[in-house]
């Protein structure tokens, strides 16, 4: 597979496939702030409920940032991921989705994968097991 590059003014990302989740994200992050577009992923930025004018705008502005997360997180996806997100309208649901799918850490695969890489050689049955 070629090694797509998502090019933007703050520099490049490679587009996410299902080998560099982690790089991926960091990077992705990354043009999020500086487009001022990542309150809303996290969680840490929620919908404002109620009515009123002043309300209103917050709505419409939190909107207007989702739009645009939903837009950065779709283009920074390799075209073999787009289904797993083509029909999510939630930039907070699209992140969860491609980190549940696509983060090893959070697998039990991974997790032992990360266990023997930390492990430089196996102990003896007399060993006794410490931690650094």
């Amino acid at each position: 597979m070629i090694n797509e590059t998502f090019k933007t003014a703050h520099g490049n990302v490679p587009k996410l496939t299902q080998e560099n989740y982690p790089v991926w994200k960091h990077k992705i992050r990354q043009v999020l702030i500086t487009k001022k577009a990542y309150h809303i992923t996290p969680g840490a930025q929620l919908l404002p409920l109620g009515n009123g004018a002043a309300l209103r705008t917050l709505q419409e502005h939190w909107h207007d940032q989702a739009i645009q997360e939903i837009a950065l997180i779709h283009i920074g996806c390799s075209n073999q991921l787009h289904p797993l997100i083509d029909d999510i309208d939630n930039p907070v649901e699209m992140w969860e989705e491609l980190r549940d799918r696509l983060d090893n850490a959070s697998t039990k695969l991974g997790c032992t994968q990360a266990m023997w890489k930390s492990t430089a050689s196996p102990s003896s049955p007399d060993e006794t097991v410490t931690k650094n």
